[in-house]
């Protein structure tokens, strides 16, 4: 289990206080002897749902691969073959890779997958172009 407290950014995009996350990585080498990091995370994050505005849970899951490059030529070579790559320099922060792939796993518009109501509700008796239809009446007499 993983401590979300340092997850500020994750945290941010949460409704409510998220629970623990689960995380396993591992990391090796490649054909070439570049660093790889192999890794599943997922947790339960509260997020407000876009079309009724309440409260739901909804279990984030990413999974990744990425290999860590110390030249740009490298990146561009890799990156040219659909790999994820990471120029990296210096110490790892894990808690980082962590949350920037749960963050990429959210989705663009957080709704419930099952049908909710939305806050939106047209007014009774309202036509969104109704006003148009005097505009046309006027335009038709003035010409």
């Amino acid at each position: 289990m993983f401590d979300p407290a340092p997850l500020a950014r994750l945290r941010a995009l949460a409704a409510e206080d998220a629970g623990p996350i689960s995380v396993r990585y591992q990391f090796a080498r490649d054909e070439q002897g570049r660093a790889v990091m192999e890794g599943h995370a997922e947790t339960p994050l509260p997020l407000l749902c876009q079309r009724c505005a309440r409260v739901f849970l909804f279990v984030v899951r990413a999974d990744w691969r990425r290999v860590f490059v110390r030249s740009q030529a490298d990146e561009r070579d890799l990156a040219e073959k659909g790999v994820d790559v990471c120029y990296h320099h210096g110490p790892l922060d894990v808690a980082d890779v962590v949350e920037e792939e749960l963050m990429l796993a959210l989705p663009m518009a957080p709704r419930h997958l099952e049908e909710c109501e939305s806050v939106l509700r047209p007014l009774a008796g309202a036509h969104p172009f109704a006003g148009l239809a005097g505009l046309l009446k006027r335009d038709r007499h003035n010409n």
